[in-house]
């Protein structure tokens, strides 16, 4: 049994669509599914608000949904979004394979910070100049997504390569320079999120990327002001916390899940961590 798969996981449907794994529409369209439940994608979603009301809860943290504001949900991330209902805008939906298929795109959208599984608050609030070219950009990607003809999906991942890389100087302007992404720290976060509950030593990781257990934990710490060991607990602490929350596996299940050999051992890790033990937090997130 696949113990991820307790979380709604919505795959990309290109029934309706003209252009592959992309899809744009107005957030008032109905997707097929409440929204407003916890579930996680295979695909990444951006969403703009012209009119803002309500929260969106991107794992486990609370966050406004303000005026001319852009929110970004990567793949794998649990979220549910609950709008007021004179809250308006669009929502843009594409895969890491219709983004990669244009040989344009070859910035790796894992190394942009409001793109990563693990970031965890992606959003950018716009001002002024800055969101008439934000909206300018969606609009004109409407447009040509609403019309089928030749080039068309060459266009349209043009438009979006360049929607992500002016959302990426207006974040680095919003919150500073987070880092420098060299290639260890690229290559270690990818290889975390695909190992983080099979191995949870620094010294797998170093080898894994060819730096040494100090070399490593120095980029992290420069990087994202945290050590390696820290970045693998995060993760761990992160898979946890969606796991009590929205499953109903048992707390020794989710341990053994996690690779801990003892429950004992995953109960007194989560309260060092969290300042509760599983049991806890599971029934605090129930009341």
């Amino acid at each position: 049994m696949d113990i991820k798969n307790v979380i709604p996981l919505h795959n990309f449907s290109v029934d309706n669509d003209t252009s592959g794994a992309f899809k744009l529409i107005s957030l008032e369209s109905r997707t097929g599914y409440d929204t407003s439940v916890p579930h996680r994608h295979n695909y990444y979603e951006i969403f703009l608000f012209e009119k803002g009301g309500g929260t969106h809860e991107i794992d486990f943290n609370l966050i406004a949904i303000e005026d001319r504001s852009i929110h970004f949900v990567s793949p794998g991330q649990v979220h549910k979004v609950n709008r007021e209902l004179d809250s308006r805008g669009h929502l843009i939906l594409f895969s890491r394979d219709f983004f990669y298929s244009n040989s344009i795109n070859q910035n790796s959208l894992f190394d942009i910070p409001f793109l990563n599984n693990n970031f965890p608050e992606p959003v950018i609030n716009l001002t002024g100049s800055d969101y008439d070219e934000i909206l300018s950009l969606i609009l004109s990607m409407k447009g040509e997504y609403a019309n089928e003809q030749e080039y068309q999906r060459d266009v349209i991942q043009s438009y979006l390569n360049l929607l992500i890389i002016n959302c990426k100087r207006l974040f680095d302007k919003q919150v500073g320079d987070i880092g420098i992404y060299n290639k260890a720290l690229q290559d270690f976060k990818r290889l975390l999120e695909n190992e983080f509950d099979k191995n949870h030593q620094v010294s797998y990781y170093a080898n894994q990327v060819h730096v040494s257990v100090k070399q490593l934990s120095a980029i992290t710490k420069k990087a994202v002001g945290k050590t390696a060991l820290e970045l693998i607990h995060d993760r761990i602490i992160l898979e946890a916390k969606r796991l009590l929350r929205y499953s109903d596996h048992s707390i020794k299940e989710i341990s053994f899940f996690l690779n801990f050999d003892d429950p004992s051992h995953f109960g007194k890790f989560f309260k060092s961590k969290q300042n509760q033990t599983p049991k806890e937090y599971r029934t605090g997130a129930e009341s």
